[in-house]
């Protein structure tokens, strides 16, 4: 892989950033400022909107005339794909040795890229650049007007921590990555594609790819203002026990049918994924990803063994919990 020494010595390497854009033209300029102070700057834009009846694409063009790096708008005349699809889109059309999905409405901190690009780099270095790899880091959580609400995204949403040799069973259950937190090398987006249809979010199967058939590198540190303004794809919650209390006390319909829904996605994409990669994973992987596709053909008795026999409660239990009661 070509890397090309920049002044001071730091290694740089080309990353295509993919911003896919729909009605974001309220935060669009504040994250194109953020790209445009990055320490890192041996990048390109690609963009692709899927649909905006705002001037998204107009605020694009008019912030890429004041910058020296490459901007590619994507114009397929697609509409409606949603976020998941419109950044697979882009991830197919990427071609650099790394990529970084790019939400819309964030803003990156201005050593984002550099950081991400280190671990990646340093986990190829020990590993070699044909293993898929996938950085991911901490956020910190702010309201519309970026005023803070939590220094950590994942202690304020509780994401799972991942046990060595664990990580693939608890991505199969549960989104550890935030996308737009993510750099990921040229290998395991050659492996992840094309994203299939039962994937959750793009971001997941990313996560499931690097899990299973390469590495999660986790950055502990925050490298984006991760934006809440109460019109996210997806968004941070508070997730510690006694909120998750109240809400489901409040909310019991609702939280069930979220579980149960969150369960048959998650069953959906597992089966995916071991149908594409199975011959390539450890037995027990390949095991546990087949019986967790397959619950729904079990007895009661066996689909509680399941998440008993592979310690599912003892990683997580109290993400884990709802999946074992509902199974």
């Amino acid at each position: 892989m070509a890397r090309r020494p920049a002044e001071g010595g730091e290694t740089m390497s080309r990353i295509d950033i993919l911003l896919a854009t729909y009605n974001g033209a309220r935060f669009l300029p504040e994250q194109l400022a953020s790209l445009s102070a990055q320490s890192h700057y041996d990048w390109r834009l690609l963009v692709r909107d899927d649909g905006s009846s705002d001037n998204s694409l107009a605020i694009v063009r008019e912030w890429a005339k004041g910058i020296s790096q490459p901007v590619e708008i994507i114009e397929d005349g697609r509409t409606g794909l949603g976020a998941s699809l419109n950044f697979a889109t882009l991830l197919e059309i990427s071609d650099a040795p790394y990529f970084a999905c790019c939400d819309q409405d964030d803003v990156w901190l201005p050593e984002k890229l550099s950081i991400m690009l280190r671990a990646v780099q340093s986990a190829e270095d020990s590993a070699g650049s044909d293993m898929p790899i996938l950085a991911y880091s901490d956020l910190r959580v702010v309201d519309g007007g970026l005023n803070l609400i939590a220094e950590s995204f994942r202690d304020f949403s509780r994401r799972p921590r991942l046990p060595r040799g664990r990580e693939l069973r608890q991505v199969m259950m549960h989104n550890a990555v935030t996308g737009c937190a993510s750099l990921g090398n040229a290998a395991l987006r050659a492996k992840a594609l094309p994203v299939p249809p039962q994937a959750s979010m793009h971001d997941w199967w990313l996560g499931l790819v690097a899990a299973g058939l390469g590495k999660l590198v986790w950055v502990p540190h925050a490298t984006i203002l991760y934006r809440q303004h109460g019109g996210n794809t997806l968004g941070a919650n508070a997730a510690d026990p006694l909120s998750q209390l109240r809400y489901v006390a409040s909310n019991a319909g609702e939280a069930l049918g979220r579980s149960r829904k969150l369960l048959v996605a998650t069953r959906r994409q597992a089966g995916a994924f071991v149908n594409r990669y199975g011959d390539a994973l450890g037995e027990q992987d390949r095991v546990i990803l087949q019986n967790y596709a397959r619950l729904g053909q079990m007895s009661w008795a066996s689909r509680k063994a399941f998440f008993l026999q592979n310690r599912m409660l003892a990683d997580n239990a109290l993400k884990n919990m709802p999946f074992f009661l509902l199974a």
